[in-house]
């Protein structure tokens, strides 16, 4: 291979990116060389350039951005005999140890020993060449754009919520949050067959967007008043939905909590019927308030979901290819990969819903 040249976006500090040249990763006996194309931004991203790091979790130095890449293999290890050179694939950016139980059983999304992509000290992928190992890739067909191709892995972690939930024909579901997270879920419900979708958000605009894709109704979730409780709170919210829902009163099936913001926490504990689901997919603040006594009282299945497993990569291919999802209208802006800071910053401002950056634009 004659490109020696490798450039990436490079978090140096809170708020700040530099494009810089790196080195050319080398190819070990098991890996392959993708030359990435495209790779989407998300909320990990964003939470990495806003503090520096998770939490208390300060970086030490800096590190390569991203994790939802696709690209062209351009070199293969001796030793790989499933990927060739040519193939168009989506890159796995979690990589787990398959020695620990939790991958023994299955559970590989919560690893006891795995890297990401992009989280100190793995390099991500908003680079030009990346290499990882072999089974860590995913072959797409020439159907995916690239720009499609760089919101597989968000639509893999959706095909992994539905998994828990157990999403299924004849279900009523409402999806808390409308941003990528929640558009992808509320794409996901409507491709298993979910019977009735409910989308809410703060912002119109959002909401509107939903229903005018998936969501049979949409509502813009109404200000908490000063002094009010959440019992209260979302005694009002949610009769007024289910009502103009034409929904049973005592709630939907499966609750979807995907804006990681408190008050929706709550919402979703009340909207969910008793014996229901509730799933808890946004992040947020680290400790929120939680109705403890209602989720006993309803005993309600509580579930946390986080990254994907086997197969969560391939159904999500395959949902996009079939026509079942359409990723396109999901992608409202694009940037080259020289002004990654830019791209940072509009997926901060929140206006758009999925920013795609190009890895071979400079």
């Amino acid at each position: 291979m004659s490109q020696t040249d490798n450039h990436a976006c490079v978090l140096t500090k809170a708020l700040s990116v530099e494009i810089q040249s790196v080195p050319l990763p080398s190819v070990g006996r098991e890996d392959v060389m993708v030359k990435v194309e495209s790779t989407g931004i998300c909320g990990s991203d964003l939470h990495l350039y806003n503090h520096f790091g998770f939490g208390k979790a300060l970086m030490k130095k800096p590190n390569i951005l991203g994790h939802e890449s696709a690209g062209t293999v351009v070199q293969v290890g001796v030793n790989v005999t499933d990927i060739a050179i040519g193939d168009r694939v989506c890159i796995e950016p979690t990589m787990y140890c398959r020695r620990c139980h939790n991958c023994k059983i299955g559970k590989t999304n919560v690893c006891r020993q795995f890297r990401q992509a992009g989280m100190e000290p793995t390099p991500g992928t908003l680079q030009q060449y990346y290499v990882c190992e072999s089974d860590f890739v995913i072959k797409i067909p020439d159907s995916i754009s690239w720009e499609e191709a760089g919101c597989i892995q968000p639509l893999a972690i959706a095909v992994q919520l539905a998994k828990r939930a157990k999403f299924a024909a004849g279900q009523t579901v409402a999806v808390f949050g409308c941003g990528p997270l929640g558009a992808l879920v509320m794409a996901t419900a409507r491709a298993y067959g979910v019977s009735k979708i409910i989308a809410i958000d703060i912002l119109q605009k959002r909401v509107d967007f939903a229903k005018s894709m998936w969501a049979d109704y949409g509502f813009v979730s109404p200000p908490k008043e000063e002094g009010q409780n959440y019992p209260d709170w979302t005694a009002g919210f949610k009769a007024k939905v289910m009502q103009d829902a034409n929904i049973d009163p005592w709630g939907v099936d499966i609750a979807v909590e995907a804006s990681g913001a408190e008050p929706c926490m709550h919402a979703g504990v009340a909207f969910t019927h008793p014996g229901g689901t509730y799933v808890q997919a946004g992040l947020g603040r680290t400790i929120n308030s939680f109705p403890t006594v209602e989720v006993v009282a309803k005993e309600l299945d509580v579930l946390g979901t986080v990254r994907y497993t086997a197969g969560c990569f391939q159904t999500a291919i395959d949902l996009v290819a079939s026509g079942k999802i359409n990723l396109k209208p999901l992608i409202t802006a694009v940037f080259p990969l020289s002004r990654s800071s830019e791209a940072l910053e509009t997926v901060r401002k929140g206006d758009d819903l999925k920013v795609i950056i190009m890895n071979q634009h400079l």
